[in-house]
């Protein structure tokens, strides 16, 4: 008999990988191939992927990311992920006929998924069988469970009811010669609650082949039972891959301490290595085309292509369906990050309090035994979230933090007054970490022609050097802020918790775009390049590194924390408001954030930081939607007055910097039109 298999789950929609709950709300996760690459670094046993997309729209238009393909239909990415797919690969969705199966063997895949064309033709799973073998047609079964806890079969994503009960469908599947059957629960899609181990029961004691078990999984004590108690031959999950550092591995661990003959982790794979290997000619060759296109321009044609793409708003907040943060809009046109921040609204003094205790519980369970030790490491930069994080784990919780800085070179002169005065107001030690200025102009400058983000060494940087520093003084706790895309974008629910990852860091906050791709260029070395390196997955392993948000656990309302900060400890607001937004109290530590950083976005994706600062308000409950349109009317296109500062930090013209600015425009978003660039607008 095989050994038990530990098989992650990745639902892919419109491009990207989305987390579900009960199959019908869909949040985005990232990108998908950034995603299959982690869980090649792990060697998964094996992977699932199922394309729930309406549309064979699959596009990834963005021109500021490292990880793109060319096409827009789910098999292009099929064929892009097999390159760094070392491991078993089942794809599902959207297969209608024989030709199908054919199609999505040859781009990559191992096995094929089917679910609706294996109802309403189930004969064509046998046929299926036939010309491709057994081993190869996996039929998923999701199944919805009543209020009288009868369960019935459904097809079309959990769409549509058949009438099927799972057990007599399961066995006729086997019957017509499938190979292995994935059961997944739709009450239990995102619920967190568990495995329905009953309706594991009832399939896996009326067949012989394999039974992928999916559904429910919140924690890694949830996937054992699946086989101890559900008699599953496999277990698979989505969501909660998504969640945690390592989740992969020691999801594992729970199942082989259980006693499950699982293959044993193996961190690092020996085919695929965590640290990419770049073309650095191709990369030269891209800078270089780069800096052409700036100089010769685009013809009108080159960037109308896509100019029938509408562009939509949600009807609650004022953010645009095209941004930097991905987000899916529900049925209502509601966007998720309302949404999220309704469940987050919602929650009462009773749920805060138990968040909190539950918080209380993870500080002592990493509380050091040691007087001289540090308990935890906060990454700050001095700014009023930085304030009130160690506020509450020093004050409190009474932990002694080791506060550790990136200093990007950047800082506003009220920012670096408040940053400084940490260790003092609050007692403790602070590292502060300086980059050479001189490496600093040139990633600023690379990464501008590069990925459109002069930034991008800061938001490596802020996430990369803390964990640096805290595996190398063995402090295994890490407490970081908000998490951004789940307030902005709704990237995840309230009650999964997730926390700080590589592949987080990596796709969001590098663009996929690592440590050592600048490597070579003017002169730059793998040691000027140290300290944005991540620490070694076996390490992280080994020390149970984590890294938390607070916001998950304590109720985060920036304009609140902003209040008590400066009458507790005396923080500094900006002396002048900002170009592009009218908080004063956001971005001390970074000028160029609010500023030349934002800016780029709105030539971009044509909205900006004022219209982040609009919703998060809204959403708040501080100003009307209404409101919010006036304020982006006002501040979204204002040229910075900080972008002459930068450009001559980095050596580059006003004209320079506008002209390679340009060749990152979305096409979905701006259209040239009597030689100006010009896109709809939320007030037309």
């Amino acid at each position: 008999m095989s050994r038990p298999r530990l098989i992650p789950c990745l639902l892919l929609k419109n491009g990207s990988i989305v987390r579900s709950q009960g199959f019908k709300i869909h949040q985005v996760i990232g990108n998908p191939m950034s995603t299959v690459e982690r869980f090649s670094h792990w060697n998964v046993d094996e992977l699932i992927i199922l394309d729930i997309s309406d549309t064979e729209d699959h596009g990834i238009s963005r021109d500021d990311v490292y990880q793109k393909y060319a096409g827009s239909m789910a098999i292009d990415i099929l064929k892009q992920i097999s390159k760094v797919c070392f491991i078993p690969l089942a794809f599902g969705g959207r297969i209608r006929n024989l030709e199908d199966i054919q199609l999505r063997l040859a781009a990559g895949a191992d096995k094929v998924v089917i679910n609706t064309k294996a109802y309403n033709d189930p004969d064509f799973i046998s046929q299926a069988a036939k010309r491709f073998g057994t081993q190869c047609i996996v039929v998923s079964i999701d199944v919805f469970r009543h209020i009288d806890d009868s369960y019935e079969v459904y097809i079309e994503n959990g769409k549509q009811p058949t009438g099927l009960n799972p057990v007599e469908w399961a066995r006729e599947v086997e019957s017509l010669n499938a190979g292995e059957i994935f059961l997944n629960s739709i009450n239990r899609d995102g619920s967190a609650l568990g495995y329905d181990l009953d309706l594991i029961r009832r399939v896996t004691e009326h067949t012989t082949i394999p039974i992928i078990a999916c559904g429910g999984v919140g924690k890694y004590a949830d996937f054992p039972q699946g086989i101890l108690e559900g008699n599953a031959s496999a277990l698979s999950a989505a969501n909660i891959f998504h969640f945690f550092e390592l989740s992969y591995p020691f999801g594992k661990k729970a199942c082989v301490d259980a006693g499950i003959p699982m293959r044993k982790v193996r961190l690092g794979s020996t085919w695929f290595k965590r640290t990419p290997k770049y073309d650095n000619l191709k990369r030269d060759e891209m800078i270089a085309k780069r800096l052409e296109e700036s100089k010769t321009g685009f013809r009108d044609s080159d960037k109308n292509q896509n100019s029938n793409h509408k562009i939509r708003w949600c009807t609650r907040c004022v953010y645009p369906s095209i941004s930097a943060a991905l987000m899916e809009f529900d049925e209502d046109g509601i966007c998720m990050g309302c949404r999220t921040s309704d469940q987050k609204n919602q929650m009462s003094p009773a749920e805060w309090k138990r968040r909190k205790e539950l918080l209380r519980d993870i500080l002592e369970q990493y509380r050091s035994k040691d007087r001289d030790s540090y308990d935890c490491v906060i990454p700050v930069s001095g700014g009023k979230d930085s304030y009130f994080q160690t506020h509450v784990i020093k004050k409190e919780f009474g932990l002694n933090p080791l506060l550790i800085t990136y200093n990007g070179n950047n800082y506003t002169s009220a920012g670096w007054h408040n940053v400084h005065r940490m260790k003092e107001v609050f007692g403790v030690d602070h590292l502060f970490f300086s980059p050479s200025v001189e490496l600093l102009k040139k990633l600023n400058r690379l990464a501008f022609i590069t990925m459109g983000d002069m930034n991008w060494h800061g938001h490596l940087g802020l996430t990369t050097l803390p964990v640096r520093m805290q595996a190398q003084l063995n402090i295994p706790l890490i407490i970081w802020g908000e998490h951004g895309y789940l307030d902005a974008s709704g990237q995840f629910s309230m009650n999964d918790f997730p926390e700080m990852s590589y592949r987080d860091r990596l796709e969001h906050f590098g663009r996929g775009y690592e440590w050592n791709y600048f490597i070579g260029c003017e002169g730059i070395t793998e040691q000027d390049m140290s300290p944005y390196r991540y620490p070694e997955d076996q390490d992280l392993y080994d020390q149970d590194i984590r890294g938390i948000y607070m916001g998950n656990f304590v109720y985060w309302e920036a304009n609140d924390h902003g209040k008590m900060v400066v009458e507790k400890y005396g923080f500094q607001l900006n002396e002048q408001p900002f170009d592009r937004t009218y908080r004063r109290m956001s971005n001390l530590d970074d000028m160029h954030e609010n500023g030349v950083h934002d800016y780029l976005k709105y030539i971009k994706f044509g909205y900006g930081r004022c219209t982040d600062h609009a919703c998060k308000d809204i959403r708040a409950g501080l100003i009307s939607r209404d409101r919010g349109i006036e304020l982006v009317k006002r501040y979204d296109s204002v040229r910075p007055r900080d972008l002459e500062r930068w450009t001559k930090y980095v050596g580059i013209s006003d004209a320079e910097f506008d002209a390679i600015a340009d060749t990152f425009r979305d096409q979905r978003v701006w259209r040239h039109e009597n030689g100006q660039w010009v896109k709809d607008n939320i007030w037309d």
